[in-house]
């Protein structure tokens, strides 16, 4: 069976080592349980997004025609 994953407000920057991607502070990450129990104790996730709050990020995201990368940089 699948692990079940959830989606996690994003509170300080990180480069995740499961992927080598830099996720930005502010954004939501999908994360398993033991994932996300990490990145909790590392203090870089917060709150459990909503399913609302998830549809408004990836809507967002594929209005953005670089998928949102470059959200908050100059």
């Amino acid at each position: 069976m699948a692990e079940k994953t959830k989606h996690y407000y994003v509170t300080n920057a990180f480069i995740d080592k499961e992927t080598g991607e830099t996720i930005l502070a502010g954004s939501i990450f999908e994360a398993d349980e033991e994932h996300a129990e990490r990145l909790e104790a590392a203090d870089v996730i917060g709150k459990e997004a909503t399913k609302a709050e998830i549809d408004a990020a990836k809507e967002a995201a594929a209005q953005d025609p670089d998928g949102g990368k470059d959200a908050g940089n100059s």
